[in-house]
């Protein structure tokens, strides 16, 4: 019991010893890579929907949208691996002007910033949290679960650690439009004036008829908590839909917005039909909106849904500009 008890401490040091060190062997060992990138993945995905869902420039939000989600895969990618963050805790290192190769007792982890380190809904998760030196506000969270060994799985940041690099927003696409430009399907007619292009008619009448809220069982390798929700779309278009994406929102009563997020569906709706369609949102509780939406009770939620892409029963294809 009490060897149980110590391994994940002795797992948690170890992997906070390799970060501080740079130690892509240890690091690759001590990780499960898939799942980390996986977390991150969803939060700043989350973080860049939200973010442009206040952008006052349609057209330019649209584009982004569209490639937000290629952008954040590359990044993740390129950076969450054993020879990434070891490379990253060296340019840091170099910048401070220490030796990355002196690792004596006065470079060791410093315990001071573990706020908590104890097993977290069960036996095999393991939740270290620690203090963030640059706000008193959200701390840094570290899951470790046991697969036949302690490995981190879930690495939860604080809000400014993405937001800082968000609001360095890059200028709004520059994009030359003429009587014959189209992007993606969708005819923008060019004027000197700043109206916007008219958007295409929604196929669909959505209703939200179902928000709950599921916990995470770790006994049955269930890590996640989700914001459940369950959806009618009716198709009110003179085509059957065979696939469709779009921007599904909840707003108050007073239409104020309180979550945006991407909804991919791959179910079949023919023309007059009605679709039953159960969905559910990675919890995270370090997201304004996550709480917001967590907390609303489902009579005081509207929803809209804005499609973006439709791929109809005969094969065709057609881009909604939004």
């Amino acid at each position: 019991m009490l060897f149980w008890i110590a391994w994940p401490y002795y797992a948690a040091y170890g992997l906070l010893t390799a970060m501080k060190d740079g130690d892509a062997r240890a690091l690759e060992t001590r990780v499960d890579w898939d799942q980390l990138r996986a977390g991150l993945r969803a939060d700043l995905n989350a973080m860049v929907l939200q973010k442009l869902s206040h952008s006052g420039n349609s057209l330019a939000s649209g584009l982004a949208v569209a490639l937000a989600p290629a952008i954040v895969n590359q990044m993740i990618d390129g950076y969450i691996t054993p020879q990434g963050m070891a490379a990253l805790v060296g340019q840091k290192r170099q910048t401070k002007g220490s030796n990355t190769g002196d690792r004596s007792s006065g470079d060791r982890v410093d315990l001071s910033i573990i706020e908590y380190a104890f097993f977290d809904g069960g036996p095999l998760t393991f939740k270290v949290q620690l203090r963030n030196e640059k706000t008193s506000q959200d701390p840094f969270l570290l899951l470790f679960k046991w697969d036949g060994t302690w490995r981190l799985s879930r690495l939860m940041l604080p809000k400014e650690a993405f937001a800082n690099a968000l609001d360095k927003k890059p200028a709004a696409p520059s994009i030359p439009l003429s009587a014959s430009s189209r992007i993606a399907g969708s005819s923008l007619v060019a004027s000197n004036s700043s109206s916007a292009p008219v958007p295409l008619p929604s196929p669909f009448k959505v209703a939200l008829t179902r928000k709950g809220f599921k916990s995470s069982d770790p006994m049955k390798s269930d890590f996640e908590d989700d914001i459940t929700f369950s959806l009618t779309i009716e198709n009110i278009g003179k085509k059957d839909i065979r696939a469709f994406d779009g921007t599904l929102t909840f707003t108050d009563l007073l239409d104020n917005e309180i979550h945006s997020s991407l909804l991919a569906i791959n179910d079949r709706v023919s023309a007059g039909a009605t679709l039953g369609w159960n969905g559910k949102l990675k919890f995270n509780q370090f997201m304004d909106s996550h709480q917001r939406l967590r907390n609303a009770t489902l009579e005081n939620l509207k929803i809209k849904f804005s499609p973006r892409k439709l791929l109809f029963e005969d094969g065709s294809f057609e881009q909604l500009s939004r």
